[in-house]
């Protein structure tokens, strides 16, 4: 059978902000129908019978959510139910949120209507709503606020989970059969606590030098960035693979692009007939820095090389 993964939620109907809300009925042993919330306790255990055998309550540890593709779909349900609540406690508390600031066609837009039969629900979602618009406005402008002070960021640094993470095989061995995406709370919190770490050592300067500004945007003590500076911290050549071994092979199964090109058409990367990630790049001997203040890494011609989707 086909598997995957990821996890995604399938929305039957239309789903708008005034519909959210599920419809859900129980038959009690006395034969009278009940309409129960999402969030009651017994809705999991009615739901997913085969991982509450017992008709245990939900809201409690359960072994029996390690089970594959069942599981996830469980999680995932649970989320969803979460999402559910917030949005009805928003609805709710309507005249608690309202701005007489917020209003009119503005107001219609920053709620994601584009349709003309949705204007007139004044509804308004704040921005404590994680992933809303008006969430993210409210972190883009904090973040526009911060580089007025102190000046544009000096590195922009992504975090990625690596599923081959010793703490996370170790967890998953426990239970012979799984797989790192049969346990997302094991993946999460390896994670979590990891990203944390990196957090600590960008804030006391450990990883960059000292940072004047910034929760997750950071700004080190130094003027405008040099090709030296950056070179210092940045690298985007192969590694030697007799000097650093472990080096090269980290950067061969972690960093390496592609394969892509007109020998493999069908990569995501491909957006009419070429790289959209603008690979190879050209090899370049010195890091220069371009009139936009772009980077254009170091990559000289060595002679190293990795080999991928032979």
């Amino acid at each position: 059978m086909p598997t995957t993964d990821q996890l995604a939620m399938l929305v039957v109907g239309d789903f708008t902000l005034g519909t959210f809300k599920r419809d859900i009925v129980i038959e009690a042993r006395s034969g009278l129908l009940q309409q129960i919330s999402s969030l009651h306790p017994a809705y999991m255990a009615l739901q997913y019978p085969l991982l509450f055998p017992y008709g245990e309550r939900a809201f409690q540890p359960n072994p029996y959510l390690c089970y594959g593709s069942l599981s996830a779909q469980a999680k995932v349900d649970a989320r969803a139910c979460i999402d559910e609540s917030r949005l009805w406690y928003i609805i709710k508390n309507q005249k608690k949120l309202r701005s007489e600031s917020i209003q009119g066609i503005a107001d219609a837009v920053g709620r994601g209507c584009v349709d003309g039969s949705e204007m007139g629900n004044h509804t308004i979602l704040p921005a404590s709503y994680t992933r809303g618009r008006r969430y993210m406005i409210q972190n883009y402008h904090d973040g526009l606020a911060i580089c007025r002070v102190h000046g544009p960021l000096d590195f922009f640094t992504t975090f990625t989970c690596n599923a081959k993470w010793p703490e996370i095989a170790q967890a998953i061995a426990c239970h012979p059969g799984q797989k790192p995406s049969d346990r997302a709370d094991v993946v999460v919190r390896v994670y979590n606590m990891k990203m944390e770490e990196l957090l600590q050592d960008v804030r006391d300067g450990t990883a960059f030098g000292p940072a004047t500004a910034g929760w997750v945007l950071t700004f080190i003590d130094t003027s405008h960035p040099t090709p030296g500076f950056i070179d210092i911290f940045i690298s985007a050549e192969i590694p030697d693979p007799n000097e650093d071994p472990l080096g090269y092979a980290l950067v061969a199964e972690h960093m390496m692009h592609g394969p892509c090109g007109s020998a493999f058409p069908r990569c995501p990367c491909m957006k009419k007939g070429r790289c959209s990630k603008g690979y190879p790049k050209p090899f370049q001997e010195v890091t220069t820095l371009t009139e936009d203040g772009f980077a254009l890494y170091k990559r000289p011609d060595n002679g190293r090389f990795i080999e991928k989707g032979s």
